[in-house]
């Protein structure tokens, strides 16, 4: 053992993709990996020991899509416009509010520019604390698109393939494509955009650099049009149909739903007034269709589309509890935050999967006093969080959130 390893005393795991409880004397990390658990002591030559008096560990939380790049503004992509040094730290103290919500790895799906794959890159390195964060750079659209005042504009399978290879050149470790409107944008968000061959191409080409696709995507046709193409996972599907459930289900596809992002959308609060009017009348539909997709068994990954307007990040257990609502159980729930997640945030070269306690997976780690497949409110400020191997001083990150927040989260004038 180093004085960089750990040794977790005396609590009960989480442990594996069941999130069996199983009570343990020692819980021993070697390089930001779990390698022993064990009912035994295993002695601590050097290491850091952290007593748990019988308290949870399970493994972090994962948001599988976010924004590190917004601030959760009225009108959220005026941030863009903000300087260089008010975004990156930005990125920072979205990172921070991450650690202290207990998630430890996101899916960042879309910036303006490098700033998010700069960001990741520092942090993915150990050389600055947040937690892991695999990011897609420039989402891609059609001319006219979703997003398509801040993506990468592409028209035609032969532009969509060069605009993939251009984000993965930049280091992207996803790739978004959107493959309908938007409800943040003008437009209808039901209209197809990027068509099949364009989505085929940019599949193919993410795919043989081992990259994922994300496709955002509200309703049957584009949802229909994406899975056809070959994507890895659909964001959103606010106006999904049954058809579309058994197609994911058929094609093996994750939905990630960002449920939650519509509840703070309402009048009068300075949010855009298409915005609002395209969000509170699909807000129902969205709920009703999320329900739908748990009741026919499409497998979900939990995320909260955070950075948005009125939606900071740290709001994923809002989501999970949307989920609970629409008919999961607490512990499926937990694993849409886990270990169904953790699928979504692997990058190449790292040593053991994400998502669960097991030995050889990464040491992503949160402590609760109590049980949270039987509560899941505990997860609102857990009483230790780990990344990466590394414990978390949530007292620090608190008094550097209560410090920098005033200064970057200042609405736009």
């Amino acid at each position: 053992m180093t004085p960089g390893d750990l040794i977790l005393r005396n609590g009960t795991a989480l442990l594996g993709d069941e999130l069996r409880d199983e009570a343990f004397g020692s819980l021993v990390v070697r390089d930001g990996v779990i390698t022993e658990v064990t009912s035994g002591h295993v002695p601590a030559d050097g290491a850091t020991e952290l007593q748990l008096n019988g308290a949870f560990v399970l493994p972090g939380l994962i948001d599988c899509h976010v924004h590190f790049d917004l601030a959760a503004h009225p009108a959220p992509f005026r941030h863009w416009d903000r300087t260089p040094f008010v975004r990156s730290m930005t990125c920072f103290h979205n990172g921070l509010l991450a650690l202290r919500a207990g998630i430890t790895s996101v899916r960042d799906l879309g910036s303006v520019d490098r700033m998010t794959l700069n960001y990741a890159e520092q942090v993915n390195s150990g050389d600055l604390l947040g937690p892991r964060v695999v990011a897609a750079g420039r989402p891609i659209t059609m001319t006219g698109g979703h997003c398509a005042d801040y993506g990468r504009i592409a028209d035609g399978p032969d532009d969509v393939r060069l605009a993939v290879r251009q984000q993965l050149a930049a280091g992207a470790g996803v790739v978004k494509l959107m493959a309908t409107g938007g409800i943040s944008s003008p437009g209808n968000p039901g209209a197809p955009q990027l068509g099949v061959a364009e989505l085929a191409a940019g599949v193919e080409e993410a795919h043989n650099a081992g990259v994922l696709v994300a496709a955002h995507a509200h309703a049957p046709q584009g949802i229909a049009n994406a899975i056809e193409a070959g994507v890895d996972t659909i964001e959103h599907a606010a106006f999904a149909d049954d058809a579309n459930h058994q197609q994911m289900i058929a094609a093996g596809v994750t939905l990630v739903p960002t449920v939650t992002a519509l509840n703070p959308i309402a009048d009068g609060i300075g949010i855009p007034v298409a915005t609002v009017a395209k969000s509170l009348k699909a807000r129902e539909t969205y709920r009703a269709n999320t329900a739908k997709a748990i009741a026919a068994g499409v497998r979900i990954a939990a995320g909260t589309d955070a950075g948005t307007a009125f939606n900071p990040i740290g709001g994923l257990l809002d989501e999970l509890m949307m989920y609970v609502a629409g008919g999961m159980s607490t512990t499926e729930a937990l694993r849409a935050a886990t270990v169904t997640a953790g699928g979504l945030v692997r990058r190449a070269g790292d040593d053991g999967r994400v998502g669960v306690v097991a030995v050889g997976a990464c040491a992503d780690l949160l402590v609760t006093e109590r049980d949270p497949r039987a509560d899941l409110e505990v997860l609102r400020r857990p009483s230790r969080v780990v990344v990466g191997g590394r414990p978390v001083d949530l007292g620090w990150v608190g008094c550097t959130l209560d410090e920098i927040t005033p200064v970057l989260i200042e609405p736009v004038s």
